[in-house]
Order: structure tokens, then sequence, then C-alpha cells
């Protein structure tokens, strides 16, 4: 592993649970010597990617700048928000895109309804890969040999679980919301909050995340669930051909 990757490898440990991390710390979670993580640390201050606190270091003010260009700029919302509007303002619903982003999904942009509510995934939270319909639909279609590795690390959890506590059960499940094109979950994560999601790919046809329409279960279960699929699975074909022109 090169300097450089050993260098940003500190960012992978900030999380919601570890927003300031102490020099102490990272040296144990990385295993590298004082003198190495001080140098590391010494540039990512020059960068503005982190900042130094009485607590330790914390992520900088560069991750600010760059968090309203992409808001302002990004290339794939912006030729997507006239038809982002379009789901919100048919049907009352949230739309959301999550993107893969190794094991997990992010939502990397929100669109907002009539309704207000908090959601525990929402711009730029992760989720993991099998408890949503944002990142079910998506896991659905991982190639079979990654699919079979990331359910063989998580079949111990409950929830994953009940989508097959064989292999052969889970695949199966798998197959049918490919078959489907499109995946429904109800109070997974958020109570009172149930989604509907279809596949967004790129340009090389490789699964790269999810197109969501989500809101409260009274507003979400007005509308049948063939007339949502009606509406998010064209609109996720409109998505991937964005995509592939970004």
């Amino acid at each position: 592993m090169n300097s450089l990757r050993r260098m940003l490898q500190i960012l992978d440990l900030y999380g919601a649970d570890t927003p300031v991390l102490d020099v102490e710390t990272i040296c144990a979670r990385l295993n590298y010597p004082p003198a190495t993580t001080y140098r590391y640390l010494k540039e990512l201050c020059t960068s503005g990617l982190l900042i130094r606190s009485p607590e330790g270091y914390a992520p900088g003010p560069r991750f600010i700048e760059m968090d309203l260009l992409i808001r302002e700029f990004d290339p794939l919302v912006s030729r997507c928000r006239p038809l982002l509007r379009s789901l919100v303002e048919q049907t009352g619903l949230d739309v959301l895109i999550g993107q893969q982003y190794g094991e997990r999904i992010l939502t990397t942009h929100q669109e907002t309804g009539p309704e207000r509510f908090e959601l525990l995934f929402g711009r730029g939270r992760t989720m993991d890969m099998f408890r949503s319909s944002t990142a079910r639909i998506v896991t659905a279609y991982l190639p079979t040999r990654h699919l079979r590795r990331l359910y063989e690390k998580n079949q111990e959890i409950d929830y994953v679980q009940r989508l097959g506590k064989e292999w052969p059960v889970f695949s199966a499940h798998m197959q049918e919301l490919r078959r489907a094109g499109y995946c429904i979950t109800k109070e997974q994560i958020n109570p009172g909050i149930g989604g509907i999601s279809a596949p967004i790919f790129d340009d090389a046809k490789r699964i790269f995340g999810s197109l969501t329409l989500l809101g409260t279960l009274e507003r979400f279960e007005a509308i049948s669930p063939e007339a949502l699929a009606s509406l998010i699975q064209p609109a996720a074909r409109a998505v991937s051909r964005a995509l592939a022109q970004v």
C-alpha cells in the first residue's frame, strides 16, 4: 500500500460514532507509528481535510466546500432534477438517489415532497445492503460471487436471516427482485415510512445505485404498488441514461 492510500485510510476511521479522533486511537486502529501518523495528520490539516481540536482531529472545512459544490453542481442531479421534481409532484412522496459505496449505500440526493419527516438514512448517510428498498434492490443486482460473499459475511444478522437462512433461499429472493425490477419495503429503518426502489446502472450496465420514492405509510399506501412501479422504473432508466452522459 502506498503512502497516499495509507494517509487517506485515516479518513475512513471517521463516522457518526467517531467524529473526533486522537493520535493514540489512530495509531492503534491502523497500526501506524506515531511519527508517521503525525506526518499524515499534518498533511491532512494543511489540505483542510482535517482540523485540530482540543479533543483530537475532526473533519475540516474542505468537506464543507466540497459538499456545497456537489449540492449545487452535481452533474447527475442537475440533469435529472426536472424528472425528480415531476415524481414528487405526481405522488407527493420524497425521491432519493442512493449510490453504492463499497458495502454500503450512500444517499447522495433527496428531493423533498410536501410532507416533512426526518429520515434516518437521508442525504449524506449510509445504510447497509439489506434493510431498505434503496439498498436491497442494489444488492439484488450484484454479481453472484459478490452477492454470495456479502451474504455469507452477514448471514447471522436477524434481518438478513429473514431474507433467507440459507444461501439458496436468499439467492431466490434476490432473483425475484431482479425479475420484478423493483423492491418495496415498509418500516425497515424509519417507523411509519414505506418506499419503492428501482435500480440505476452505469454506462457499462453495472449496478450503480437506486432511485426511491418514499413517504409516510398513509400517503405511500394510497397509491397502488403497480402505479408506483410504473413511475419509478422508467424514471430509474432515465437516470441511468443521464448517468451514461455525465
